[in-house]
């Protein structure tokens, strides 16, 4: 499968517009949007199909700036795996265990307050990391994109994903 950019015939950079991918997206729509093919035959109706579905899946991973981020690291080989990174800091990952634990305690004690307060303090914390990652990419790109830079940008991206990981695993304290 080729990568989101190619799909929707952009550069390989982390620095794109949301109107920009979403002219990439209806650019590739034009083309083969399912629709435009109902009087086809039926592998011609499939291959639609797939292609639309290729180009959603690529729009919506680029769209956000943490899987951009990815796209481009597993571009130039430095793909994220699933578990922990052995490249975060132990500090990092002591103090995202001490969140997860204090949001428990929060939940299991029905604080929504308590609970409201850490879910803000942790997109905060995303926010300013993608900020991070942001100027990080555009200085790896001004560099002409130097192998020796990838890991700090992989370090930043892994922990940003991380925190994201965090705040998507707090449930809110259901109300009756």
């Amino acid at each position: 499968m080729l990568d989101p950019f190619t799909l929707l015939e952009l550069p390989h950079t982390f620095d794109l517009e949301a109107c920009v991918l979403r002219g990439a997206l209806l650019k590739g729509s034009l083309q083969w949007h399912p629709d435009r093919f109902a009087l086809a035959n039926e592998i011609e109706r499939a291959e639609a199909e797939d292609r639309m579905a290729s180009l959603n899946r690529a729009h919506e991973r680029l769209i956000d700036p943490l899987q951009r981020a990815e796209a481009l690291l597993t571009l130039h080989g430095q793909a994220l795996g699933n578990g922990t990174d052995q490249t975060s800091s132990p500090m990092f990952l002591m103090e995202m265990m001490e969140i997860k634990e204090e949001a428990d305690t929060a939940l299991n004690s029905g604080n929504n307050k308590r609970l409201a307060s850490i879910t803000a303090s942790l997109k905060n914390n995303e926010q300013q990391r993608i900020q991070a990652i942001t100027l990080a990419f555009r200085e790896w790109e001004a560099a002409d994109r130097p192998n020796d830079q990838l890991d700090g940008l992989r370090g930043l991206v892994t922990e940003a994903v991380y925190v994201r990981r965090t705040l998507e695993g707090i449930r809110p304290v259901p109300t009756h």
